[in-house]
């Protein structure tokens, strides 16, 4: 009789213990419901569907014999797009403090936003954005190998987050190199659209219409990728507008170096590394296709842990002589010029010294550098957005 009462009571025991599970295991799923429906899923991928890599949107030379791995183009023809897509409208946003224009479409009604409003909100003639990184989502630009040596920048565009600001000690500063190389013949192009957030959480996407017909870029313009380029970045121990040409000569692959006493004018390099030693994860100075389709130059330069204090400091983007797979075969020329935005030339102020950094090209060693300043506190506190 003692044996059947424990037995009840134990069965008892885990009936209730099931359905305390059961309830709480049901209040999770509530709670997810909950803030999925709170993020009106604007940030949300595509479900069930992997992540891919960025489509190539915008045309490339491989000036030196050595291409990237690029996202393979569709099977289906030159362009897929059966994946994951805002409306977007107005003027495309060039920077965070523009206002950005698009919304997600509404699962009930395609015709309408996520928030049951009606995409264009006046603003102009309404488009679609189909995202990157979605596999359902596929295009590739045109890229070519080089077939005439040499080949020379007509452009070069420093992330306008070195232009514009200074930065701080504690700062990530994000460094951006693109070289273009304007072409006598269109090729082809894809317009891009900013459908969402801004920096980690960015989400641009191939521009159509509504019917789903392509918008091309004019395509006079490609981005040159040379695989032997090369960031050093070093510590002044003067201010920058105190330095004349003179005071300094470069030595390839090794950095700036002074003609009198040793590092009273320019320190040994903190950061030095070229694309060709380049591997997976942080640290190294990598060349990628960005969120907009555009091969970039790219370093995160964390100054909280990499730095000599406080001061100015010079980015150098150079070449080496080796690298590639037929050697150097990309030049600055007396034609080169720095790719300025609309808003970098209007000349910011702080107190009686231009902030930001000002690019300038070194045609004797093929080079461009830049001075920047960075502060012991306050200044610039983020990545930026570059180019």
């Amino acid at each position: 009789m003692k044996l059947l009462e424990k037995t009840l009571r134990v069965m008892a025991f885990l009936s209730l213990t099931i359905v305390f599970m059961q309830c709480e295991k049901q209040e999770l799923i509530d709670d997810a419901s909950y803030n999925i429906g709170e993020s009106t899923m604007l940030s949300m991928e595509a479900p069930n569907e992997e992540s891919a890599g960025n489509n190539l949107s915008f045309p490339v030379i491989w000036s030196d014999g050595y291409a990237l791995n690029l996202r393979e183009a569709p099977l289906s023809g030159e362009v897929e797009i059966k994946g994951d897509w805002w409306y977007v409208w107005g003027i495309d946003p060039i920077d965070p403090q523009a206002n950005l224009f698009s919304c997600y479409p509404s699962e009930n009604d395609e015709r309408l936003c996520s928030d049951g409003t009606r995409p264009g909100d006046g603003g102009g003639d309404v488009y679609k954005a189909y995202v990157q990184k979605d596999l359902l989502n596929g295009w590739q630009a045109d890229n070519f190998m080089a077939r005439s040596k040499p080949i020379n920048i007509d452009l070069i565009d420093w992330g306008d987050n070195l232009e514009s600001i200074d930065w701080s000690i504690r700062s990530q500063v994000r460094t951006e190199v693109v070289l273009y190389k304007n072409l006598d013949r269109p090729v082809t192009e894809y317009s891009m659209r900013h459908a969402s957030g801004w920096g980690t959480d960015e989400v641009h996407g191939l521009q159509t219409d509504l019917k789903d017909q392509i918008v091309y870029g004019p395509g006079n313009q490609a981005t040159i990728y040379s695989h032997n380029a090369r960031l050093t970045i070093q510590k002044l121990n003067v201010k920058r507008e105190d330095i004349s040409e003179s005071d300094l000569y470069w030595v390839p692959g090794r950095g700036w170096f002074e003609r009198t006493k040793p590092n009273d004018i320019i320190n040994e390099p903190i950061f030095n590394m070229a694309v060709y030693n380049a591997e997976d994860g942080p640290g190294y100075y990598q060349a990628e296709v960005n969120v907009k389709g555009k091969i970039i130059y790219g370093y995160t330069w964390n100054v909280r842990k990499l730095n000599d204090g406080a001061g100015d400091y010079r980015i150098t983007f150079s070449f080496d002589k080796e690298g590639g797979i037929v050697g150097l075969n990309t030049f600055f020329d007396k034609y080169s010029d720095i790719l300025l935005a609309d808003e970098e030339e209007v000349v910011h102020k702080s107190g009686e010294d231009d902030r930001g950094g000002v690019a300038k090209i070194d045609l004797a060693n093929n080079l461009s550098y830049m001075d920047i300043r960075i502060l012991k506190k306050g200044g610039g506190s983020g990545g930026g957005h570059g180019n």
